[in-house]
């Protein structure tokens, strides 16, 4: 029992001088708060920890959060995509302008092509209206013209038949030839204008107007007179036509030449 006594104190003894427990500072007196028999190495790096460098704290601070992120994230595809569509109708109105500019291109060529079209007809269409009035006036001036040939046949068949009744036979042969040529020149107007009686009636005449010449080489007054009666009836209805169309007379036309010729 005494030596079992005697190892437990060698052991309390050995407990309390343990390396683990570092001997107190034999120059400086214990920190204050301090628990006693602690380190003041330990201490001093507890210090220096709790002055550590700021910028490390605030790095930690400025970090995003996962949230943020994501909606920084979708906020740039959003506007990427965005850019895209605006690019897509950029693109979209450029072809639009340039089909437009070649339609518009096509347009004028033709709108051109229509109104130099329209200016030939016009021209076309002047250039007729004028040769049909300068017809028209050129009808107008045959036709007075047959008219005043017919006129001045009577006219000169007249002095004719007053000349034999006063028995002057005198350059009467060349004035019936000169009647005779007026309506030869009245027949062939009045033909060419589509006017058959007046060209029927003026030949009548004429015809009359030779066989009155003929009778008077034979120095037959009475039959030269009888003829020239003829060929005034005819010149007349003749003349009474084409006074009509021209608008010069309104005589009345004579019976058509038949068979007492």
């Amino acid at each position: 029992m005494a030596v079992t006594a005697s190892a437990a104190a060698l052991a309390l003894l050995l407990a309390q001088a343990s390396p683990d427990t570092p001997p107190a500072s034999a120059g400086g007196p214990a920190q204050p708060g301090a628990p006693a028999g602690a380190d003041p190495s330990a201490a001093g790096t507890a210090g220096r920890a709790g002055s550590a460098d700021p910028s490390v704290a605030g790095t930690g601070s400025r970090t995003a959060s996962p949230e943020r992120v994501a909606t920084q994230e979708s906020e740039l595809r959003r506007a990427r995509d965005e850019i895209a569509a605006l690019r897509v109708e950029l693109e979209n109105l450029r072809r639009d302008l340039a089909e437009t500019q070649a339609q518009w291109s096509v347009e004028a060529s033709r709108s051109a092509a229509l109104e130099q079209r329209l200016a030939e007809v016009e021209q076309a269409r002047a250039a007729e209206a004028q040769a049909r009035s300068g017809a028209a006036q050129d009808a107008q001036a045959r036709t007075q013209q047959r008219a005043q040939d017919t006129a001045a046949a009577n006219e000169g068949l007249r002095a004719a038949q007053n000349s034999l009744a006063r028995g002057e036979t005198g350059n009467l042969d060349a004035a019936l030839a000169a009647q005779a040529a007026a309506l030869e020149r009245a027949r062939a107007l009045a033909r060419q204008q589509g006017s058959a009686q007046e060209a029927l009636r003026a030949d009548a005449a004429a015809r009359w107007i030779e066989a009155a010449r003929a009778a008077l080489a034979r120095g037959d007054l009475a039959q030269a007179r009888a003829a020239l009666a003829q060929a005034q009836v005819q010149a007349a209805g003749a003349g009474a036509l084409s006074s009509e169309q021209a608008g010069t007379g309104s005589g009345q036309a004579a019976p058509a030449p038949g068979a007492g010729y």
